[in-house]
């Protein structure tokens, strides 16, 4: 609507989510267009739920399609619907492959190459009114952390063979974080959840699939 506004402060990544429906080129041009499914009452915030699709722009084929969340502080509280529930649950076993990486202190600028330019990221004054006491990490930052170890580990290192993926994000990264990504294989692809140097959650109720077993 004319007039709608984010107090970027308030805002931080949710969930996301990605489907490939085929290889990416290594070049080429494609068109992007998302559109909102659902704005949703959370109580505390509001969800703001996006979908994207991605299509070959000559051919027009679907290449992927994309979910995001993104949470809005204090905008909850308008009587709206709460959102679909995700009926996740880690497995009572231990994982079957636990992947480490540490992230540099540079982490983030570096990530910002992507073209995501958001100050949270970046700018320690920003970060201090967003109620951070320094820039974090990107959630898609640690989201592609978390991709690199499921490729790895679950399709053989193989990305042709890497279907979809989802993961809610549950406590923001530090810079320079170490990160560790727990994965419990399933027949048609794995669970999984990625933690922090402390052993706080930053990633929870992963799901991967593989595309040739779908």
């Amino acid at each position: 609507p004319v007039g709608f506004s984010v107090d970027m402060t308030r805002m931080l990544h949710a969930d996301m989510h990605f489907e490939l429906l085929g290889d990416i080129p290594a070049d080429g041009h494609v068109r992007s267009t998302m559109r909102i499914d659902g704005i949703y009452d959370k109580g505390s915030g509001a969800l703001i739920a996006t979908t994207t699709d991605v299509v070959d722009f000559e051919s027009g084929k679907l290449l992927a399609r994309l979910g995001s969340g993104m949470f809005v502080r204090g905008e909850g509280g308008f009587g709206g619907q709460r959102g679909p529930t995700d009926g996740w649950a880690s497995p009572e076993r231990e994982p079957d492959s636990i992947l480490t990486y540490e992230t540099l202190p540079e982490q983030a600028l570096i990530y910002r190459l992507t073209g995501d330019r958001n100050p949270l990221h970046s700018d320690p004054e920003f970060a201090v009114k967003a109620g951070f006491p320094a820039p974090i990490l990107h959630g898609m930052a640690t989201y592609g952390f978390t991709a690199r170890a499921l490729l790895h580990a679950v399709a053989d290192s193989d990305p042709s063979c890497f279907g979809s993926m989802y993961g809610r994000f549950t406590k923001p990264v530090q810079l320079g974080e170490t990160l560790e990504v727990q994965v419990w294989k399933t027949a048609d692809g794995a669970l999984f959840r990625t933690m922090d140097s402390s052993g706080d959650v930053v990633i929870d109720r992963g799901r991967m699939s593989l595309r040739s077993a779908r």
